[in-house]
């Protein structure tokens, strides 16, 4: 059986380590774009969030039905499909991006008002994810 010395293990520790700290440093401008990438399809999500919040407010919409049926043709003009859930209890907004990227909102019954989730799904670079988008917390 091989076996391999303290010294051996010591000498592969530092070369992981290494390797590990060439490639940090090799990727940094990769990871600090997707961190910044990031950070701007998050402003942007809480911008459309707000808009929408701002629909219900400012028309006094009680119910994901009513959001549908009241903005559907709306966002049909802009390429933004809207779909009603079958229990008519929520509405979703779906807007197709560049890149094949997309973002997915869900518009929900509230108490006495409907109102937009603050979780997104959404494509981020490589994947798909949901996330909230004022805390930042992803979830799978």
């Amino acid at each position: 059986m091989n076996q391999t010395t303290d010294e051996e293990r010591r000498e592969l520790v530092a070369r992981r380590k290494q390797i590990i700290d060439e490639n940090a440093k090799k990727f940094a401008p990769l990871l600090d774009y997707m961190a910044q990438h990031r950070k701007e399809t998050l402003e942007l999500m809480r911008r459309r969030h707000a808009y929408y919040t701002q629909l219900i407010t400012d028309a006094g919409i009680k119910t994901a039905e009513e959001f549908y049926e009241r903005y559907r043709e709306h966002f049909l003009m802009y390429g933004i499909k809207l779909k009603l859930s079958d229990n008519k209890k929520w509405c979703s907004i779906h807007l197709e991006l560049e890149d094949y990227d997309y973002e997915y909102f869900c518009v929900v019954n509230d108490d006495t008002m409907a109102a937009v989730c603050d979780v997104v799904t959404f494509k981020d670079i490589f994947r798909h994810i949901e996330v909230d988008i004022f805390t930042g917390e992803e979830f799978e």
